[in-house]
């Protein structure tokens, strides 16, 4: 009596063949099938069907050496589960409006500093991303040719804010923008090749470019991770990882059906966990510094940094500026720990040192902030206006 052996990913089963009907290539769930005379079979999934055959062998025990050859027939049909379309719509509409929400009560925060460029891109890569995520479940076919493409450049889109925040420095933030667009237009080009050149085809991504990807994911996880948007940055990077799993090196694969979607919420909800750049430090310097470290990220911060050591340097102070705010007594070799004996430089009366030498760093923040930030910004962390 012939048996059944199927190959897959389950935990195997054991069953006679007549126990079961005979498999169809119309049925996704079973995927290798084969038969001997030993009257046992095995029966597992996985993603190819085998052929029906008949063994010619006397009935004896199933030894590896007595095992029959085996044809190969590829499944036609995918096995994964598929969100119903009007369900993947109404979850890429909802991740969009959270992005959006997100983006609109931090509209004021931002319209203060020099953000405003990384604001704009921010809300064109959700509105792009979530537009085509809608398309795709619309569509009935979220990995048709024609969408991977457009996908692909909407995605990309997402590298754009954090590269604004790399350039936002007065004067040039403003023409900050041609730089990020250009290299919007570099990093999308395989997506513009595979959409007006290679019709029908499947997009690919050389090397270079694949490497490329992961730096450009880890650049705002660097650049936020010792702030207090490191959770919002960490979010980010997932998203981009899920929705560019195919083309990056190490992955090249996708890595469950939904995932652009779930990459999609991840991105959004990123916008909408970016805490608020308000700290509660007691002194109202380390909240200026604190506020401008959070909003702005490592690379701005420690250029600030840098300049404001300098400055205390020059002039003799006994403060200087840490990672954590200000401290009193000189500044200490990079990389070297903070000493016991070292502590906050806020006076009791909630000032930085000496009452004579405030005025002195009040204008030299002011100078170096005023780049960033506006006075505005900078009067609502010190309590007064300073303009």
């Amino acid at each position: 009596m012939p048996g059944v052996f199927v190959l897959a990913n389950e935990d195997v089963d054991f069953l006679p063949h007549s126990a079961r009907a005979p498999p169809s290539q119309a049925d996704a769930s079973i995927t290798s099938t084969a038969c001997d005379q030993s009257g046992v079979g095995y029966h597992r999934t996985d993603t190819i069907l085998l052929a029906f055959f008949r063994h010619t062998a006397a009935p004896t025990r199933w030894p590896m050496e007595r095992m029959p050859s085996l044809a190969v027939v590829p499944v036609i049909q995918e096995s994964a589960a598929i969100l119903p379309a009007i369900v993947g719509a109404a979850l890429a509409i909802g991740a969009g409006c959270v992005g959006l929400g997100a983006l609109a009560l931090r509209r004021q925060i931002v319209r203060e500093t020099t953000l405003i460029p990384a604001w704009w891109w921010a809300l064109t890569a959700v509105i792009a991303w979530s537009a085509l995520e809608l398309a795709a479940e619309l569509s009935g076919d979220s990995l048709a040719t024609w969408l991977e493409p457009l996908r692909l450049a909407a995605v990309m889109l997402s590298f754009c804010p954090i590269l604004a925040v790399l350039g936002a420095k007065r004067p040039q933030h403003a023409a900050w923008s041609f730089v990020v667009a250009a290299f919007w237009g570099i990093v999308m080009l395989p997506a513009a090749e595979a959409f007006f050149l290679q019709r029908g085809q499947r997009l690919e991504m050389g090397d270079a470019r694949s490497w490329f990807l992961w730096i450009l994911i880890a650049v705002g996880p660097i650049n936020y991770l010792p702030t207090r948007q490191w959770m919002a940055a960490t979010l980010l990077a997932a998203g981009q990882i899920l929705a560019l799993s195919e083309y990056l090196p190490l992955v090249h694969r996708a890595l469950f059906a939904q995932q652009h979607l779930a990459g999609l919420w991840l991105g959004c909800l990123s916008l909408a966990l970016a805490r608020s750049p308000r700290s509660l430090a007691a002194d109202k310097y380390d909240r200026l510094w604190l506020d401008f470290r959070d909003t702005f990220g490592l690379f701005w911060s420690l250029r600030l940094q840098e300049r404001v050591n300098a400055v205390a340097q020059t002039n003799g102070w006994e403060v200087w500026l840490s990672w954590s705010g200000f401290l009193s007594g000189p500044p200490l070799p990079v990389g070297q720990g903070r000493p016991a004996d070292v502590n906050s430089a806020a006076s009791p009366t909630g000032t930085v040192g000496p009452l004579s030498i405030e005025p002195t760093l009040r204008t030299s923040l002011k100078g170096l902030l005023r780049r960033f930030v506006s006075g505005r910004w900078i009067a609502e962390r010190l309590g007064q206006n300073i303009d």
